[in-house]
């Protein structure tokens, strides 16, 4: 609490002890305010909703929300801490008026004809409560409150000890938050030298030991191996990362700045539970998220053309539930890298899986099934569909390829090319996951059936021959494998499909 709010509380509060005596009336009239809006706050040791701790508002650190409706007044804090406070005059009044309210009960349960009142906040709130409040001024312009100054004292269930509390606002306060500090602090994590791309738009990620959102690892994406999305609206960054992992980040500015600015953004909070005043973030993924978090970002460059986000550099710092331990990363993003992901290999590597001679006909549509001892999916046999025993459906969209076989048995298989191919190509697509929970940058696969299926996967698949006539799949050759939980064991299979 600031010297002038501290000295203006402490004659506040030995006005309302002298003129309270026994609690029957709420003393003298305080000192003139200040023309700064304030809240401030002084619990009581052994009061429930301040927890014996006293806080000070003002709208250069907190957003403070005043309205007014008949002879009900409520109050929105928005700060470090979040404050809900109601103070409703006697039935008999319609509007808010100068006096003392006594003998008050919790708003909205309390005798209409004797007023009511209410602070709750940070999850907490009276069952009952007694307590008073004094309007020592009020003013209303063409029925609209302009200007009020409150004092109010409550007592949880009958609890002698009390939250006490002070409100000065006026609708002429345009105080604001200050903006970033420009330039940042010296000091700040920077990645290791080197440890970056020396061109195009990329993400660095350097997750401390005991961290759980990085898990102790170090991550680089590029628009070549992963797919980034950047999206910036008023003085909000939102960043998603789809690869071998996926990730998402809010980076959100103070109150007031409508796009963002070069400069510092500290003593932030989870986003979008964060103190509106200094701005808030978050970085989550993996399945991993912070409950609470404290941090900073720092924008080292950020260029808008006509009001459109086309380059930003941006560095943070995210601690999870007060650990001591760090995510760290670095953002580098220009709208004009056109980099995009290398297509699939062609010719095909020599030496990937192939069909026994002789196992597949010499002639027709056909898909074949090998199963190694130990696959989940395929059970350790070997299947072996054509036209004439089970159904065989093909249909593409895009670079995907889906096909279904009907026969003794039931399967289902997904092939998806990496982003950036209007159309399957020959060539090997490597390294790949499950379908549709790929790194989209590489593709994707999946085959299932009989009630059984892949919870994670790797493996490849490659065309070997492809044909399109007027942008319709006309024949296709294509070789897959793929692993269920990383196991040894795998799964294989040939398809043989023309019109």
């Amino acid at each position: 609490m600031s010297k002038e709010l501290r000295f203006i509380w402490l004659l506040v509060l030995a006005s309302a002890l002298i003129g309270c005596g026994g609690g029957s009336t709420n003393g003298q009239m305080p000192p003139t305010p200040p023309s700064a809006n304030f809240v401030t706050l002084q619990s009581d040791l052994g009061d429930y909703i301040g927890a014996g701790q006293p806080y000070s508002y003002s709208q250069a650190n907190a957003q403070i929300t005043v309205s007014a409706v008949g002879g009900h007044l409520t109050i929105n804090m928005r700060g470090n801490q979040d404050w809900t406070g109601d103070f409703q005059v006697p039935n008999s009044l319609s509007q808010l008026q100068t006096g003392n309210y006594n003998n008050l009960q919790r708003y909205p349960f309390h005798v209409p004809a004797n007023g009511g009142l209410s602070w709750s906040g940070e999850g907490r709130g009276c069952n009952t409560l007694t307590g008073w409040f004094a309007i020592d001024n009020v003013t209303y312009v063409s029925g609209v409150l302009t200007a009020i100054d409150l004092r109010f004292e409550q007592h949880c269930e009958s609890n002698a000890a009390a939250l006490h509390g002070q409100i000065h606002w006026t609708s002429t306060d345009t105080t604001a938050p200050p903006g970033p500090v420009n330039p940042p602090p010296t000091g700040l994590w920077q990645p290791p030298i080197g440890s970056t791309p020396a061109v195009g738009s990329y993400v660095y990620l350097q997750s401390d030991y005991g961290d759980y959102i990085g898990a102790g690892q170090t991550y680089t994406y590029t628009q070549a191996d992963a797919q980034i999305t950047v999206s910036a609206a008023g003085g909000h960054l939102s960043l998603g990362i789809s690869g071998d992992q996926d990730w998402h980040s809010d980076f959100q500015a103070m109150s007031g700045i409508s796009q963002l600015q070069p400069g510092y953004y500290g003593n932030l909070q989870r986003y979008p539970f964060h103190n509106p005043t200094k701005g808030g973030m978050d970085w989550s993924g993996e399945g991993r998220g912070c409950n609470t978090l404290t941090g900073w970002f720092a924008i080292d460059n950020v260029t808008y053309i006509n009001g459109v986000l086309t380059a930003i550099d941006l560095r943070f710092e995210q601690r999870c539930e007060s650990n001591a331990v760090a995510l760290h990363g670095q953002i580098h993003w220009t709208s004009n890298d056109a980099t995009a992901p290398p297509g699939p290999v062609n010719p095909v590597p020599a030496g990937l899986w192939q069909p026994p001679t002789g196992s597949t006909p010499a002639t027709g549509n056909y898909v074949y099934l090998q199963s190694d001892y130990g696959d989940y999916i395929g059970a350790g046999q070997t299947y072996l569909y054509t036209q004439t025993n089970a159904q065989i459906t093909v249909s593409t969209a895009g670079g995907r390829l889906s096909i279904i076989t009907n026969g003794n048995e039931r399967w289902t298989g997904d092939f998806q090319a990496m982003i950036g191919l209007s159309q399957l190509q020959p060539g090997y697509y490597g390294n790949l996951q499950r379908y549709p929970f790929h790194n989209p940058t590489k593709g994707g696969l999946n085959w299932s059936g009989q009630g059984r299926g892949c919870n994670t996967l790797t493996g490849w698949f490659a065309i070997d021959n492809v044909t399109y006539v007027s942008g319709v799949l006309t024949a296709i050759d294509l070789r897959f494998e793929q692993h269920c939980e990383s196991a040894p064991a795998g799964l294989h299979g040939q398809i043989h499909w023309a019109q």
